[in-house]
């Protein structure tokens, strides 16, 4: 064999290994995210809240909720809150890629819809209890208890 046939068949190979080493291809948009103590992740996500609109969102007092758009044209309005509630929500209408966190200090119901997908069934209930002090979001659950 000579040195271009071999340099070639190298070639070949390495480019056969590498493309291996590309994953499946499918989910490139899906990230892994380490989340802070004590928040807890609801992702909006065509027409649903998720967790929220399937299950009641069930957090401690004094857990921050951190709403990611992992698909466009969505905003948060809150429709009922306690009554010592300030939260406003995030009414604008925004793309993916954006996020809006908010410490839910308040214990009581939450009532939020996405205005642009409401009539597609985009609400959401999110259930704030007195804190338990665990000091973790492990108190964080889909109201199936």
């Amino acid at each position: 064999m000579d040195r271009r046939t071999y340099i070639a068949g190298v070639g070949v190979a390495a480019a056969s290994a590498l493309a291996g080493c590309g994953g499946s291809g499918g989910g490139g948009s899906e990230e892994t995210t380490t989340l802070p103590p004590d928040t807890v992740q609801c992702d909006l996500v065509d027409y649903a809240f998720r967790p929220g609109t399937d299950e009641t969102l069930t957090i401690d007092a004094g857990t921050t909720v951190r709403f990611v758009w992992q698909t466009g044209n969505h905003n948060i309005v809150v429709e009922e809150k306690p009554a010592a509630s300030e939260w406003a929500g995030e009414p604008d209408i925004y793309g993916q890629g954006h996020t809006y966190e908010h410490e839910f200090t308040v214990p009581g119901s939450y009532h939020v819809v996405c205005e642009p997908h409401v009539n597609m069934g985009m609400v959401a209930d999110i259930l704030v209890t007195e804190s338990s002090d665990s000091g973790g979001n492990d108190t964080a659950t889909n109201g199936s208890n």
